[in-house]
């Protein structure tokens, strides 16, 4: 048998390689790490700015109050208290109760714009409907105001007379009618 064995156990280690002086910069092949680098000391590093100390002292408050201290308390005070003793007024509001012979349409699903002016054309048609004006459209529901003078309630009207929408009535009072539209041409489509 080889005697390999033996000398394999009686290697001498490798050298010890420093790493920190790789880091950042390869070397060429071939050539060793110097043992100067492994050797010398890092520098001493500056000292560090300590986060963990005391905080700075803020400057501390005077305890004799200032002539224009006690002035800007003055106006301080004077502005809250105006500001409590006079209310202002209130934002004027475009909306008004119906007035005579008027009275609220709110209509939905009205969901694109085109729906709600086909819907407006066909209410002009409506007998004893005479001005409209749109309050407002908003997800598809439509408010106007509508004046009406008919023998019958303007939900009966609506109810046969809105040429090209069957109309279901959902909520009436006395200046108010909530109705459900819905198109002849939507109930043909298939769902």
């Amino acid at each position: 048998m080889p005697k390999e064995p033996k000398e394999d156990k009686k290697k001498k280690p490798e050298d010890v390689v420093d790493l920190l002086s790789r880091i950042g910069a390869r070397q060429p092949p071939g050539e060793a790490p110097s043992k100067k680098s492994a050797q010398e000391p890092p520098p001493p590093a500056e000292p560090q700015q300590r986060f963990d100390g005391p905080i700075p002292a803020a400057p501390k408050p005077r305890l004799i109050p200032t002539r224009e201290d006690r002035e800007q308390r003055d106006l301080i005070k004077k502005a809250l208290t105006d500001e409590n003793e006079k209310p202002e007024p209130a934002i004027p509001s475009q909306r008004t109760a119906p007035g005579p012979g008027e009275v609220d349409l709110v209509a939905t699903p009205l969901p694109t714009p085109d729906d709600w002016h086909r819907f407006e054309l066909a209410l002009r048609k409506v007998k004893g409907v005479g001005q409209l004006r749109t309050e407002y459209y908003r997800h598809g529901v439509l408010k106007v105001r509508v004046t009406y003078q008919g023998q019958d309630r303007l939900a009966t009207a609506l109810r046969s007379g809105v040429p090209g929408y069957r109309v279901r009535v959902i909520g009436e009072d006395r200046a108010t009618l909530q109705i459900l539209v819905s198109s002849e041409s939507d109930e043909r489509r298939p769902g």
